[in-house]
C-alpha cells in the first residue's frame, strides 16, 4: 500500500500534528521528489511555503526551480522551518534556517545526515506509515546561533 500522489507523506503529517507545528505566517521551505502536497499541508498550518522545484503556484504554496545547492543568498536565515526528503541536500538548506529554526529529514533508514552546524532535538526509526515495509528516519535538528 502507497499513498496517493496528491496526499502528502504521513512522514511529515503525523510529526506536525505531534509536534503542534504552526506557521503563523512564518516561511517554509519543501525540498526533495514530488513534494507539492507536503507543501500545501504546511501552507493549511499557517507557513508561506516554498518548494524546490516545477510545479503551479498556490495560495500560500510558491514553487521555485532551483536545485537545493543554487538558492540564493538573499534567503539565507529566513526559513523557520525547512522539511527535506532529500539526505543529500542538508548541508545546502542550513545556510537558509533562520536562527532557532527548524529542519525535518525524512529518508530511508539506513541513509547518513550530515547536521554540522544543527543541533539534533529528536531521532526517530520506524516503518513508514505510508509503506510499512520500508523502515525510514526522521531526524528534527534546530539551528542555535551562539550567544
Amino acid at each position: 500500500m502507497s499513498r496517493p500522489a496528491d496526499q502528502p507523506r504521513r512522514l511529515l503529517t503525523d510529526w506536525t500534528s505531534t509536534a503542534g507545528a504552526a506557521g503563523d505566517g512564518l516561511l517554509a521551505l519543501v525540498a526533495g521528489d514530488r513534494v507539492t502536497p507536503e507543501g500545501i499541508h504546511l501552507a493549511t498550518l499557517g507557513y508561506e511555503v516554498f518548494v524546490l522545484g516545477v510545479g503551479d503556484d498556490l495560495t500560500h504554496v510558491h514553487h521555485v526551480d532551483v536545485p537545493a545547492d543554487g538558492l540564493p543568498g538573499v534567503w539565507h536565515d529566513r526559513f523557520a522551518l525547512v522539511v527535506t526528503f532529500d539526505a543529500a541536500a542538508v548541508p545546502a538548506l542550513v545556510p537558509v534556517l533562520a536562527e532557532g529554526g527548524l529542519l525535518v529529514v525524512l529518508v530511508d533508514a539506513d541513509t547518513s545526515v550530515d547536521l554540522t552546524g544543527l543541533v539534533e532535538v529528536a531521532r526517530e526509526t520506524g516503518p513508514d506509515p505510508d509503506e510499512p515495509d520500508a523502515d525510514r528516519v526522521r531526524v528534527v535538528a534546530a539551528r542555535v546561533v551562539p550567544a
